[in-house]
């Protein structure tokens, strides 16, 4: 009994630990973007170059693991994955910025396998509510690291370690998730009577649903890579504060709306986010005060934080006999928006400036929550069917 429940602890632990670095290495290049291009003489375009790498192989690291998952099972998969994590985070030991494009990568396609290896583990070893707040966690536990990962930079830097060091350091809890995972039971035999892919028939609310989550994503990851170097005419740690500010609203929303959000409809709390939302970006852009843009950065965090999850739960009432397929295709429509936008922002900062290129992420909020609207227009109301509460993105 004590070995199952060390065991049981052992599969949490790691998740929860792995989960919590893809959020940190998700921040980590944004956090340390001025010492990057200083050291590796590379401009806006460069950068926004790595950030489409880096979520290109993201997007291919998720369906890769949606495809092998049943043909190799979960063990090799999620601890290959932590492999190829490990191996992009001590790539930025090489200063030189073909290596820097290529340790990205592998960062990418590390983090996309983490993120859809251990949503699959949590959801095959927990059932009922517990499988609820399992998944809710490890979506907290992103934050968490999404929060930590700027603080932590800038101290590092500050004190005087080189930013190659300091990326570097993360390669040790990412190996202490993974030898986590070695150790905990988890299945290691293939399931190959449960293959993937599943046929959807291709309706209005799936494909508004999934452009609402791909512009959710896009500018949610738009403002977070490039909010540092919007800032740049202020000091890093001030910088450095204003995105782990938006992370930290991000975050407490989503612990509001876990504790009270059933009061509320889910596809309420998506389109207010999604609309407030649009408006603190456009006004963050042109207030002429550095305090007041940043506290709406923080504004647009906050009130972003339920709309992945609404879309999700919207979502699963698109088809009740295929809810894990759909959720599937969500979440690849959402890594699809990273691919697209963040990357497009650094040539639009080279042309209009970077203030356009965050205007047009609020731009892009009120572009879901139109696409929102026709998706919850054309499904109707909520059933019983389609429960509340559930998992968080």
């Amino acid at each position: 009994m004590r070995d199952g429940r060390n065991g049981q602890l052992l599969l949490i632990g790691g998740g929860l630990l792995a989960f919590t670095m893809i959020g940190w290495t998700g921040l980590v290049v944004p956090s340390l973007i001025r010492e990057i291009q200083r050291d590796l003489v590379v401009n806006d375009a460069d950068m926004g170059l790595a950030y489409g790498v880096f979520t290109a192989m993201f997007l291919a690291g998720c369906l890769v693991t949606g495809w092998a998952v049943s043909r190799t099972g979960r063990r090799p998969l999620l601890l290959g994955a932590i492999a190829i994590l490990f191996l992009g985070t001590v790539g930025a030991l090489v200063p030189v910025w073909p290596v820097f494009l290529v340790a990205g990568a592998l960062r990418g396609f590390g983090s996309g396998m983490i993120e859809v290896g251990i949503q699959g583990l949590f959801l095959a070893a927990f059932t009922g509510a517990i499988q609820g707040r399992a998944i809710n966690s490890v979506h907290f536990a992103y934050s968490v690291g999404a929060v930590i990962a700027p603080l932590a930079m800038a101290a590092l830097v500050g004190l005087g370690l080189a930013w190659t060091g300091a990326m570097a350091l993360a390669a040790v809890p990412i190996a202490i998730a993974g030898v986590m995972l070695a150790l905990a039971p988890i299945e290691g035999a293939p399931d190959r009577a449960s293959g993937p892919s599943v046929r959807l028939r291709v309706t209005v609310p799936l494909v508004a649903a999934s452009l609402s989550i791909a512009c959710y994503v896009a500018a949610e990851v738009g403002v977070s890579s490039w909010l540092v170097r919007f800032l740049a005419d202020v000091d890093l740690a001030l910088a450095a504060t204003a995105l782990t500010l938006f992370w930290v609203s991000l975050a407490a929303s989503r612990l509001v709306v876990a504790r009270f959000g059933h009061h509320v409809p889910p596809e309420t709390l998506g389109l207010a986010g999604f609309l407030v939302a649009a408006f603190a970006l456009v006004a963050a852009v042109v207030v002429p005060s550095t305090a007041g843009s940043i506290a709406l950065f923080a504004l647009t965090g906050f009130v972003l934080g339920p709309v992945y999850p609404g879309i999700i739960l919207v979502g699963g009432r698109i088809s009740l006999v295929h809810k894990d397929a759909v959720t599937s295709l969500l979440a690849s429509a959402g890594v699809a928006g990273a691919v697209i936008y963040p990357p497009l922002m650094g040539a639009i900062s080279l042309d209009a400036g970077l203030g356009v290129a965050i205007a047009g992420a609020g731009l892009l909020c009120a572009a879901g929550a139109g696409f929102l609207a026709i998706t919850v227009r054309r499904l109707g109301p909520a059933t019983d069917a389609a429960p509340a509460g559930a998992p968080a993105g």
